[in-house]
């Protein structure tokens, strides 16, 4: 059965990920600006948690591992690999604008095979890529979480609580670069999307008028993540066992996904077909709005929005590679097909 309020969850989901990764020309100079970008930023811990509900509401019951993750590379790792490959030869190659710098000896093709992998493994081709590598990583450490459903509700509790005291100390890694890593850190977010799954009719009875008290908590942690660290955004590390504080986004985000499911779930009769939509292309728009938003920087088109507020042009650039990601998505499936699940998964 289909859960209205969940598709549009997704779709909220997949239009924060795409905002989050839109407001590099918005000056944030004030506490509000940077409230709101504090928030918007991290929306991936919201897809994590999507992926672990339907880790346990859709395979988990008939579960076969090998048909699983052969599901998953078809749908998440052939476009990621595809795309991650058209990327290194136009950005990297043709364009010389990659992550990574190109060495001396980089000048036969043999000598891009270790950059290319270096690539395929960070997923730092394109912004937002990092997450296939960490999310296949997840699939294929599937038995890892059969063996937490199967644990009794206090013990998976306490493995939560556990885990996610070591991501407030871990905290991401330094741009993305590991999946192990990152692994490590959404860890408890996938679990708790799987405990969701589980209790999922007790909780939202628990989550029931709650919503300004969501509200405020969200809006309190942004202010204080900013008032203590004097910035705002997810906290980043390359050495995972050096401590240098606590993170609090993360229970941040916690509490904004279940105030999100909270207003959606009072609108869960209401027919939103664009919503529903979004949510349907949202793997879509994930793998191509940041080709997007690379090739508006690339060829300075926002330059020309410069004259607008920068609220506006963080609105505008967001729309447009929502729209533009759409757009392209269809184009890809009208020529390709049902080929097309093998570039955009879709």
């Amino acid at each position: 059965m289909r859960l209205n309020y969940f598709d549009y969850f997704r779709a909220i989901t997949i239009l924060f990920i795409v905002a989050g990764h839109s407001y590099s020309l918005w000056a944030i100079d004030t506490l509000p600006e940077k409230v709101v970008a504090n928030i918007i930023t991290g929306g991936t811990s919201l897809f994590v948690f999507i992926s672990g509900f339907f880790f346990h509401n859709i395979f988990y019951k008939n579960f076969r591992y090998r048909k699983f993750l052969l599901k998953k590379i078809k749908n998440v790792l052939v476009p990621y690999l595809i795309l991650s490959t058209l990327g290194f030869l136009i950005i990297v190659i043709y364009l010389n604008k990659g992550f990574f710098q190109l060495t001396e000896n980089s000048n036969g093709l043999l000598n891009y095979f270790p950059l290319y992998f270096k690539y395929l493994y960070s997923g730092r081709i394109l912004t937002a890529y990092w997450y296939i590598p960490f999310i296949m990583l997840t699939f294929a450490l599937s038995p890892i979480f059969l063996k937490f459903i199967e644990l009794r509700k206090i013990t998976q509790l306490i493995v939560f609580l556990v885990l996610l005291l070591l991501s407030m100390i871990v905290h991401r890694p330094e741009a993305n670069l590991s999946p192990l890593h990152s692994f490590i850190y959404f860890m408890p977010i996938y679990m708790l999307g799987i405990i969701f799954s589980i209790n999922q009719n007790k909780i939202l009875s628990l989550l029931e008028g709650k919503i300004i008290l969501l509200g405020i908590g969200v809006v309190l942690l942004s202010l204080l993540q900013i008032e203590f660290y004097g910035t705002y955004g997810n906290f980043h590390k390359y050495d995972i066992f050096v401590y240098q504080g606590i993170d609090r986004i993360i229970i941040q985000k916690i509490l904004l996904i279940f105030l999100i499911i909270s207003i959606l779930q009072k609108i869960s009769k209401e027919d939103i077909p664009v919503l529903k939509y979004i949510a349907s292309v949202s793997f879509p728009i994930f793998f191509i709005h940041p080709w997007i938003l690379f090739f508006m920087s690339y060829f300075s088109i926002t330059d020309y929005l410069l004259f607008l507020p920068g609220i506006v042009i963080f609105l505008v650039t967001t729309g447009i590679a929502v729209i533009g990601s759409i757009l392209i998505a269809n184009l890809i499936r009208l020529i390709f097909k049902k080929r097309s699940s093998y570039i955009i998964g879709w």
